[in-house]
């Protein structure tokens, strides 16, 4: 199959194998497969009797590779295993003449890896005579190692050169080895129901009267109902409306308070005793709003109720309660929130890009139905438990993005993520790949990326990403955007906030990764730095160390601009800008191909070995659409970082090969014979781009008003991050 790239001109072959495990099917090939080993007995493979192939059908030890043409099946190759658990070894492996050269000794492969890593193997042997040059190469490319040298039959004289390949599988072998990596413990505290959260009079004032706040008051009352949220209040609360009221019988603001859930009761000393000590640290301070007032002396008893009745936190809009926030927190594990940030806790519904259909060189992306989804997760073993949750979730107010990769019109792919609509929501993500084809490695890397952007989209969240046997390439792209998973875990965790943090958000950023995962982020932002390691909490006490690089990727997307972490503004021609950053003001036609770049976490940039200096590894790069040349916005539309930047001649890049590129032709982007390619990830759309004049304010255009690159301060990187989100929540 081919597809041609309307742009380049570029044809690109790929050649989808389906993996036929089925005895039957296996059985109604087997004169195939012998005509296959016998043309090959002489030279690669040696001689096997058919029995032999018909023995190892039975016992499920065969495999084969067809390529399907409009419904019609070609055999084109297959896999003879053997070995004794928990130990594989390869007899042998072909391709037939038409398929050779194609990938089909390479899916069959990876197909068999997967399923030997879904069923717990720790190795797979192949033994390789030396002066088979193809077929070394091969066993290499595909993760085997020579270990050791035996002598072969005495008929040939050769050598056997025996290879390994570990496998990523669980079993008590791999659990017993040393964990290296850190650890972030993403347990929540969590009582046995549902968080509640408290909240004072001011907030329910908001809601039955007509005041400038009363819209996100009757949002958070309007959650409560709709069970998203639980909501109660003090018994100081209803004491105060009493205590106010000119007629209990006939105040329908006191009737309805009445009616409002009650936190549990508490030993009325013990209250009275924590109201004193959260008097001293709310009121007794300079300027202090309320100090020695009846008012403030009630307030501290409602607080005294949420923190003794361990509430999640006490809502209010109360300056003197919200300033002394953190010292509550830290000195009586009570957190303060305003309705605003309990509101963030919410998760959107389901974004327009949940139904996105993209079209790339040889499949699509697009939304798959219930019917389908089961039957692919069922096909390739998903445990019955785990499919279900992702298909059938037990709640009915459950978001689920489910997404599927097509080649040929067959999926190959899912991606599925599920979200509860409550308040404390972990997004659960389910992703299975096809290991044999082609694009395995691409289609796992959209999926994980697509899927993390999709669920931190309102706000940062919680990821939990299952645990498939069988699925290194999946888990392999997760370690590398930052999922963590401990030892035998069901899934592997990460938080992901969405959007760059700076020195003016870091404490809103930290106040929600609390809320949302338990995780005590350091208060000052001073702290952070790159190669000091940071102090990381979680609610059970456990104490983490880690760089500021690592929290960035843990916590990624997004970019830390910390103290001193200087950066570059590049310009980029809109007609580059579009695909290679998604900045694109008008979505694509579904029809027209996207380049691979588009689909990749990590991308990468062209420009003049004169910028070399500025692009450093782990640098902030942000990118300013040039208006010049290309009818651009004129403005800065996207930052990433920078992973890696190297001088490299033309004639070693091939636009067309190169799947990082969006170009054609390297000319343009430079007078000499080399060009710096500039590798980048973590990219984040500008919500609100920011105009050349507004990068002049902030000395950010250089001498040559962004015509060529240009190195900027972290201040300055500062202000063009919270000027380019000013329009998004903080």
């Amino acid at each position: 199959m081919s597809k041609n790239d309307h742009r380049s001109g570029a044809t690109v072959s790929r050649v989808h194998y389906i993996i036929e495990q089925d005895t039957k099917a296996l059985l109604n090939l087997l004169p195939e497969i012998q005509a296959l080993a016998d043309s090959e007995k002489n030279d690669a493979l040696g001689f096997i009797p058919s029995g032999a192939f018909e023995d190892a059908i039975e016992r499920r030890r065969l495999i084969a590779a067809l390529v399907d043409s409009d419904g019609d099946r070609t055999f084109a190759g297959y896999l003879l295993h053997s070995g004794v658990f928990p130990n594989a070894k390869i007899q042998q492996i072909a391709a037939t003449p038409p398929f050779r050269g194609k990938g089909a000794a390479s899916a069959l492969m990876k197909a068999l890896v997967s399923e030997l890593e879904r069923v717990g193997f720790v190795s797979i042997r192949a033994d390789v005579a030396s002066n088979l040059t193809h077929a070394l190469n091969f066993y290499a490319r595909n993760g085997f190692e020579p270990i050791r040298q035996r002598a072969g039959g005495k008929s040939r004289g050769r050598t056997i050169i025996i290879h390994s390949r570990t496998l990523e599988s669980d079993n008590l072998l791999t659990l017993a080895t040393p964990h290296s990596e850190f650890q972030i413990d993403l347990s929540r505290r969590r009582a046995s129901v549902d968080p509640v959260f408290a909240f004072d009079l001011n907030v329910y004032f908001d809601l039955v009267r007509d005041r400038s706040h009363s819209e996100n008051a009757r949002q958070l009352f309007g959650a409560a109902l709709a069970h998203t949220i639980k909501l109660a209040v003090a018994e100081e609360f209803v004491t105060e409306l009493r205590n106010t009221s000119s007629n209990l019988t006939a105040d329908p603001i006191l009737q309805m308070a009445l009616q409002l859930p009650r936190l549990p009761k508490c030993d009325r000393k013990e209250l009275e005793a924590l109201a004193v000590k959260l008097y001293d640290v709310v009121f007794k301070k300079p300027n202090a709003k309320g100090l020695g007032t009846e008012q403030a002396k009630s307030d501290v008893k409602h607080l005294a109720h949420a923190a003794l009745s361990r509430a999640s936190a006490f809502v209010t809009r109360d300056g003197s309660i919200l300033n002394a926030r953190n010292e509550l927190l830290e000195t009586f594990d009570i957190d303060i929130a305003t309705i605003d940030e309990v509101l963030d806790l919410i998760p959107n519904e389901a974004s327009a890009q949940s139904a996105i259909k993209l079209q790339g060189n040889g499949f699509d992306l697009g939304p798959i139905t219930r019917s389908e989804l089961c039957r692919y997760l069922s096909d390739v073993n998903v445990d019955k438990p785990l499919s279900s949750e992702f298909t059938d979730p037990a709640s009915v107010n459950t978001m689920l993005h489910q997404h599927a990769i097509r080649c040929e019109g067959r999926v190959v792919a899912v991606g599925i993520l599920a979200i509860a609509k409550r308040v404390d929501p972990v997004a659960r993500m389910l992703i299975h790949v096809r290991n044999e084809i082609h694009d395995a490695e691409l289609f796992a890397d959209y999926l994980i990326d697509f899927l993390i952007r999709s669920a931190c989209e309102g706000a940062n969240a919680v990821i939990e990403l299952a645990h498939l046997p069988g699925q290194s390439i999946v888990n392999q792209a997760a370690r590398l955007r930052g999922f963590h998973r401990a030892y035998n875990a069901p899934t592997f965790s990460k938080i992901a906030v969405g959007k760059p943090i700076t020195a003016d958000t870091w404490n809103a950023t930290a106040q929600q990764v609390r809320r949302r995962a338990g995780i005590v982020l350091p208060h000052d932002f001073d702290a952070l730095s790159s190669g000091v390691e940071i102090p990381i909490k979680s609610l059970n006490g456990r104490l983490s160390k880690i760089t500021a690089q690592a929290l960035e990727d843990f916590l990624s997307p997004t970019l830390i601009v910390w103290r001193g972490r200087n950066g570059v503004i590049v310009p980029i021609a809109r007609e580059y800008a579009d695909e290679l950053l998604g900045t694109a003001i008008q979505a694509k036609f579904d029809f027209i191909l996207n380049r691979q770049a588009a689909f990749r976490s990590r991308r990468g940039y062209v420009n003049s070995p004169r910028a070399a200096r500025l692009m450093s590894a782990g640098a902030p790069i942000i990118f300013y659409e040039s208006k010049r040349t290309s009818n651009g916005r004129g403005a800065a539309v996207a930052i990433a970082r920078i992973t890696n930047s190297v001088v490299i001649s033309k004639s070693q890049i091939d636009p067309k090969s190169d799947q990082r590129l969006v170009v054609d032709d390297l000319d343009k982007f430079s007078a000499s014979e080399d060009v710096l390619l500039t590798t980048f990830d973590n990219i984040m759309r500008f919500p609100n781009p920011v105009s050349f004049e507004m990068l002049k304010k902030f000395d950010a255009i250089g001498r040559a008003n962004l015509v060529s690159a240009v190195s900027i301060s972290s201040d300055q990187i500062e202000s063009i991050l919270n000027y380019g989100w000013s329009c998004a929540k903080s």
